[in-house]
């Protein structure tokens, strides 16, 4: 197994080198058996020389000049593997390099064998002392250091896999495959090595794409990242890529259309609901308990006997929410001067875990509104992660994208503050960003819109165009029926 050392101080020009002198010996075998071709085997065409030493002397030379071609195909396969394990470790060691500094980059000492630890030595006092002796920075810590870590040994397994290629290629290359009825040579050279040449042109070419599409880009966000690699890998899996463009762009259409509904049913129906707090002061519900708000009640009152009354209350509670556990979320509201009794759905998760602890918490959201919070968050949490890799000159490139990561990731975190803890304040940072994230999302995609907008009005224009011709000539026949008629009735009166 190669080590990391290994790969960084290894010198590959030798590959290179060696490479150029197979080749060289393949040109050289190539003038050997050209001679014995035009003066030797050359002998046994001449129709002068007949019978049984004819025939054996044929059969000889003729395999005789096989191994000569033979020597030339292994020699000239064993070149190209050379060059393509020199173009490749050359290439993979580039890559750890590149992962070393990006290591360094992002806070990380990288020893000569390969050992990552945090650089302490950039902090300062006081950050050194919180990010030693704080629980949680040391752990974060601890898993960037693992991270980093397995990110390194995974570019050396990548070199390691190529020298066991390389190896293995080189074993098989010298072994008599058999070669054509001419060979009669057991144990001879490999006249069909260039088969083991081009699988590698192919297993090198694999690798290395391999290499350079999991690599994350420079000026590439997280966001474009991840897009490329699933445009990757269905262009691959397809081999279409045109498909993988295709199902990347719609993935990506249908992922922000989402975004843009929550975020215009926040911008419209939570202002309701604020306006409608306000107003009469009933408590606010938190996204993802429309099915809590409305199983709930009719499960309290179900009548004994019931289809509703069967289903088992732990099922339910799990799923919607505990009504009881929610209790510990009560409130004093000042404006009104009277203590609130939450319903799950209406229940401050903080204020509930502070008074009953994280499990009643728990309880109190239920399955749904649990998986509601989650998903937020986790949107947060990969949306602060895309801005993270944002740099000042992207942002120039791109301030509009920037524009709409940064207000998609507010909005986002805002949902997910209203779906723990549903009141004004959360309400009204959902409405904020959400209107923000609608201005962004139409600005980025302004000329998409106002082309839409242009297609439109043309296709309206022609239908009334069509509409208008078609009421004129339905007028039209409907005159010329009126005055049909008044012609029968004036000319036969009595009819």
């Amino acid at each position: 197994m190669l080590t990391y050392h290994d790969v960084m101080t290894a010198d590959f020009g030798g590959l290179s080198a060696a490479a150029d002198k197979w080749q060289d010996t393949a040109n050289e075998l190539a003038k050997v058996e050209k001679r014995y071709r035009d003066s030797v085997e050359k002998i046994t065409m001449d129709r002068a020389w007949l019978g049984e030493s004819a025939n054996a002397a044929r059969a000889n030379f003729a395999a005789t000049r096989y191994e000569y071609e033979a020597a030339q195909t292994q020699a000239k396969a064993t070149a190209v593997l050379l060059r393509n394990a020199h173009a490749q470790f050359t290439e993979l060691k580039k890559q750890l390099e590149s992962s070393r500094a990006d290591a360094v980059k992002a806070g990380m000492k990288v020893s000569e064998q390969g050992h990552v630890s945090y650089d302490y030595d950039r902090l300062s006092a006081q950050e050194r002392g919180t990010a030693l002796n704080h629980p949680g920075h040391a752990k974060e810590i601890q898993t960037a250091v693992q991270s980093w870590q397995d990110h390194l040994r995974d570019r050396v397994t990548f070199v390691d896999d190529a020298d066991k290629d390389l190896k293995r290629d080189l074993e098989a290359v010298v072994k008599d495959a058999g070669g054509d009825k001419r060979d009669a040579t057991a144990g001879g050279f490999n006249g069909d090595a260039g088969k083991i040449a081009a699988s590698d042109d192919q297993a090198k070419k694999v690798r290395t794409e391999l290499a350079s599409v999991v690599e994350m880009k420079d000026n590439e966000t997280l966001d474009d990242y991840l897009k490329r690699l699933q445009r990757e890998g269905i262009t691959r899996l397809t081999g279409s890529e045109q498909l993988g463009k295709t199902i990347t762009a719609y993935l990506a259409g249908t992922g922000k259309a989402v975004m843009v509904a929550q975020a215009l049913y926040a911008s419209g129906m939570w202002s309701h609901k604020l306006h409608k707090y306000l107003k009469t002061g009933v408590p606010m519900s938190a996204p993802g308990t429309l099915a809590a708000r409305v199983v709930n009640p009719r499960l309290a009152s179900a009548q004994p006997g019931s289809l509703l009354s069967r289903v088992p209350p732990n099922l339910a509670r799990a799923m919607y929410g505990s009504d009881l556990a929610a209790e510990f979320g009560a409130y004093w509201r000042t404006r009104t001067n009277e203590y609130v009794i939450p319903k799950a759905h209406q229940a401050n998760l903080v204020t509930a875990a502070k008074n009953g602890g994280l499990g009643q918490a728990a309880k109190a959201a239920g399955w749904m509104r649990g998986m509601t919070v989650v998903g937020s968050a986790g949107a947060t949490i990969y949306g602060v992660a895309n801005l993270a890799t944002y740099n000042t000159d992207m942002i120039k490139a791109n301030p509009d994208k920037f524009a709409t990561d940064l207000t998609g990731t507010a909005f986002n975190a805002s949902m997910t503050a209203l779906a723990v803890a549903p009141n004004p304040v959360t309400a009204g940072l959902a409405i904020g960003t959400g209107v923000a994230y609608l201005g962004a999302t139409a600005w980025e995609n302004r000329e998409a819109i106002m082309n839409a907008g242009r297609e439109a009005a043309e296709w309206t224009g022609k239908t009334a165009e069509k509409i208008g011709d078609g009421v004129s000539k339905g007028l039209d026949k409907v005159g010329d029926g009126i005055a049909s008629g008044a012609k029968k009735i004036f000319n036969n009166p009595f009819d």
